[in-house]
């Protein structure tokens, strides 16, 4: 039996800065020294990002979910644990279903997140079920959900417009941008706006990037500041509405929309049946890992199975592939004990 790992990541991401009415809710401590895993090499070339949203819309068949984040009197220590008395308190999520919900299967892998915050900060705590833990982009603003992620989209003041995208891996890469308007309408996407002031914390539970050895999954702890949701300058309209709100923190009472992805693909090392259940693991021949201690061979890499498209998990569905459809994603109310 290998050896596990725990991996912690405490990253901060910098630069730009600049330039609520309620929404109603629908009627229907320090991380341990961390261990740097191996990982295999990222792509020459980073692909490129293209969007392209179904054509028609498809009619909800429920309406999007709701949750209720709790105010936290005391932030969490940021170390991926998820172990704070915040944590304790605040209630999990459904699990994630599919993208497009009850018309397809349920994920093969659990998914479930808690909210809470404060004055000055959005806390997100993210479980995620993975045998298989593995990541290779390690620098910000790659297209992260080329491989394995996990996403938050807000949209503040819930008019479908001017809102932030905020992805991260295993690795703690973030690829974070804004959007004026869905892609259906034309975006743009603004790639160089960046969260200022990120914090993210990230503990794998087991050995990251090894395919021979089983893992247990990964968990995510997000600080997302509310001053640093404001939109980005440039050559295009402005968003009047978000930047005459400059980044204020949400007051008790007020909804925001809000949905959360798990993008996961399909690997070399995972058996699946026809309906992409999973049947077992295919771990690769040679010697087990034995201890971080000792020098080793190199673990086999994990690639992506060939001609095969993500999956993509959600907390409130979308009812289409496409997340960037603002009025299906759930409301978030702002809750003081």
């Amino acid at each position: 039996m290998s050896l596990t790992v725990a991996v912690a990541l405490v990253l901060q991401v910098a630069p730009p800065a600049q330039p609520l009415k309620p929404l109603p809710l629908p009627k229907l401590d320090e991380p341990a020294p961390a261990v740097e895993p191996p990982a295999a090499q990222p792509p020459a070339a980073q692909p490129p990002v293209v969007i392209q949203p179904p054509a028609q819309i498809p009619p909800m068949q429920a309406a999007p979910k709701s949750y209720a984040a709790f105010f936290a009197m005391r932030p969490p220590t940021l170390d991926g644990k998820l172990d704070d008395e915040i944590w304790r308190q605040a209630p999990w999520t459904d699990d994630f279903v599919d993208i497009e919900g009850s018309l397809k299967p349920l994920p093969r892998y659990r998914t479930r997140m808690k909210m809470a915050w404060d004055d000055h900060h959005l806390y997100i705590a993210a479980e995620m079920e993975e045998p298989d833990v593995w990541a290779t982009y390690r620098t910000h603003d790659q297209i992260v959900f080329h491989e394995n992620d996990f996403e938050i989209f807000i949209d503040p003041n819930g008019d479908g417009r001017a809102y932030y995208e905020i992805e991260v891996n295993c690795l703690g890469t973030i690829f974070d941008l804004y959007l004026h308007r869905m892609y259906r309408e034309n975006g743009p996407a603004v790639h160089g706006w960046n969260c200022k002031d990120l914090r993210t914390a990230i503990d794998v539970q087991g050995s990251m990037n090894d395919p021979r050895d089983e893992d247990s999954g990964w968990t995510l702890e997000w600080a997302i500041p509310f001053a640093s949701l404001v939109p980005p300058t440039g050559p295009f309209e402005p968003d009047a509405a978000e930047t005459a709100r400059a980044g204020a923190a949400p007051k008790a009472g007020e909804s925001w929309r809000i949905n959360f992805s798990r993008v996961q693909w399909k690997h070399n090392f995972e058996e699946l049946d026809a309906n992409g259940k999973r049947i077992g693991p295919k771990r690769p021949k040679g010697p087990r890992p034995l201890d971080d201690r000792y020098d080793q061979p190199a673990p086999p890499a994990y690639e992506k199975r060939p001609n095969l498209r993500e999956d993509n998990w959600v907390w409130s569905p979308q009812w289409l592939i496409d997340m960037h459809v603002p009025d299906r994603w759930g409301v978030v109310s702002f809750v003081k004990q």
